[in-house]
């Protein structure tokens, strides 16, 4: 089997390099990574090539697309390679154990039409756009369970098969639900997302979230990432052909932009505007990086 993957970056030199030793020292680590960089300046290509590692391969960008345009790239130059598996992963977040690889190649088989692979996983409500959470229970039972996507930095494999088929998220989102973009185009070509339990609940003892419930609305610290969620899943409904999705986000969101001044008129303005902006750029078509993070 031959195993490789990429790592997207930017402007995280330091950081980069910490995440790449420990990919690499994963007990089943990949023979080749791709960095795809979509740093402005030159101090990330400084920082690999001093590693002088021949397992490294560099690409770099030359602007800012986003974690949804690198990953495009990053699985496009990974299928060139005729690799069987492909680690899709982001610069400041590594696998939360050295031994996730292995394990989760130790299950590619458990489903014989699997695309993906994770150690977290989440349903997706295909009707409402809402993300809904495996329930710990259900983990205790099962060694593995198929999901409809693998959130970011949670170790995500894909399949050689899926990348040179072309399947990958639409660089157009720039930035929020590219891996749900991408694995809901995977399960609509008939693979199957798949997820290790055991992995999955390590993870959750991990950051302390066996019991954890969803509340119904979260103030946000960076309400301009709203703006992109919005947008993105709007965009996704059109892409997939799911107007029933699309006709309840924009209920919902309606909801969400008048429900945020109950946190000050300040939080409310704010969240009313980009939320307004969202509609306003999905209306027009107006896509890929528009505001800042």
């Amino acid at each position: 089997m031959k195993f490789g993957g990429f790592i997207i970056t930017y402007n995280r030199p330091d950081i980069l390099l910490d995440t790449i030793g420990q990919i690499f020292a994963q007990t089943y680590p990949p023979e080749l990574l791709w960095i795809i960089d979509n740093s402005e300046g030159l101090a990330t290509d400084h920082a690999i090539a001093s590693l002088l590692d021949p397992r490294i391969k560099y690409h770099r960008m030359g602007y800012n697309s986003g974690p949804a345009g690198a990953a495009a790239k990053g699985l496009e130059l990974c299928a060139k390679e005729d690799l069987d598996w492909i680690y899709w992963g982001d610069d400041n977040d590594p696998p939360f154990r050295n031994d996730c690889f292995e394990r989760l190649l130790a299950i590619r088989d458990a489903n014989s039409f699997c695309g993906v692979l994770g150690t977290v996983g989440q349903f997706f409500d295909r009707k409402k756009g809402v993300i809904k959470r495996v329930q710990t229970r259900l983990l205790e039972k099962k060694d593995w369970i198929e999901v409809d996507y693998v959130a970011g930095g949670m170790c995500m494999l894909v399949s050689g098969k899926v990348a040179r088929e072309g399947i990958a998220p639409d660089p157009e989102l720039f930035f929020g639900f590219e891996e749900l973009d991408f694995c809901l185009k995977v399960s609509r070509k008939g693979y199957a997302i798949v997820v290790d339990c055991k992995l999955f609940l390590e993870a959750r003892k991990l950051h302390q979230r066996l019991e954890f419930e969803r509340p119904a609305y979260q103030v946000k610290s960076n309400l301009n990432r709203e703006y992109y969620s919005l947008r993105n899943l709007l965009m996704i409904s059109d892409s997939l052909t799911l107007p029933g999705m699309r006709n309840q986000l924009i209920k919902k969101w309606l909801a969400k932009a008048v429900y945020g001044f109950r946190y000050g008129p300040k939080y409310g303005a704010k969240n009313f505007r980009l939320i307004t902006l969202g509609f306003y750029h999905y209306l027009r078509g107006i896509s890929g990086k528009t505001i800042g993070l």
